[in-house]
């Protein structure tokens, strides 16, 4: 599967809005769409700012934004449950890169925010078993992460076998990423995100391919000069 990036989005979108190779006196720039196609990125991701500082020295990257992930499947796994993270999220501290992850249970309904999974450091789900107290974490479900793995304290396919997930994770602003840079969208958006960015530019006229200065672009009228001169 192709690598999406910023430039590959770009080329993509400027090929369809000019129909074909973009013509060199084309009136939409490259970085014209490319801050187009951020936009579009960020309304799919329902981005918003990540403006968090502890108070331990642990710091959060300027630019870092949570990003909305909906729709992510469960599967069943030893007993417990597991989900694949649709993207790989920033290295933060204490593991905040997973910043949330919430359940929807009835496929018709909405997601339950204020159920959210309690989020563990990876090894304390062993420890909690072994305490008689809390080995249940008082009835709700927890959460580790494993590379690109999370993995539920309990089934939650035993409580709903259609229950899907939505993840807040933590990346970096769109507009930081340079042209060749994996972008964190999932594949299905990528030609979401070109077909709205050709909607946006599809009404521009195509500029005719001539090198005669004599002849307006667009529409190729004569102009005084040339009129003059016939």
């Amino acid at each position: 599967m192709a690598v999406v990036t910023i430039y590959r989005l770009a080329e993509q979108c400027l090929s369809l809005i000019e129909g074909g190779d973009p013509a060199s006196g084309s009136s939409v720039s490259y970085n014209e769409i490319k801050i187009a196609c951020g936009n579009v990125i960020n309304q799919l991701l329902k981005t918003e700012y990540f403006g968090v500082n502890a108070k331990m020295g642990e710091t959060i990257p300027n630019g870092t934004v949570l990003g909305l992930y909906e729709n992510i499947d469960v599967v069943s796994y030893n007993g417990k449950s597991k989900a694949t993270l649709p993207v790989k999220p920033m290295k933060l501290p204490r593991n905040m890169g997973i910043w949330a992850i919430y359940p929807k249970y009835d496929a018709l309904g909405s997601y339950e925010l204020d159920k959210e999974f309690i989020p563990l450091q990876m090894g304390q789900g062993g420890l909690i078993k072994s305490q008689p107290l809390v080995n249940d974490l008082m009835g709700q479900v927890g959460y580790e992460n494993f590379g690109m793995d999370i993995i539920f304290t309990k089934d939650l396919n035993a409580i709903n076998p259609y229950v899907k997930l939505a993840m807040r994770l933590a990346i970096m602003d769109i507009s930081l990423y340079s042209d060749y840079e994996p972008l964190p969208i999932l594949p299905e958006q990528e030609w979401q995100v070109i077909t709205e960015v050709y909607k946006m530019y599809s009404s521009q006229p195509i500029p005719d391919k001539l090198v005669d200065p004599t002849l307006d672009e667009s529409k190729g009228i004569p102009t005084i000069q040339q009129k003059s001169s016939q």
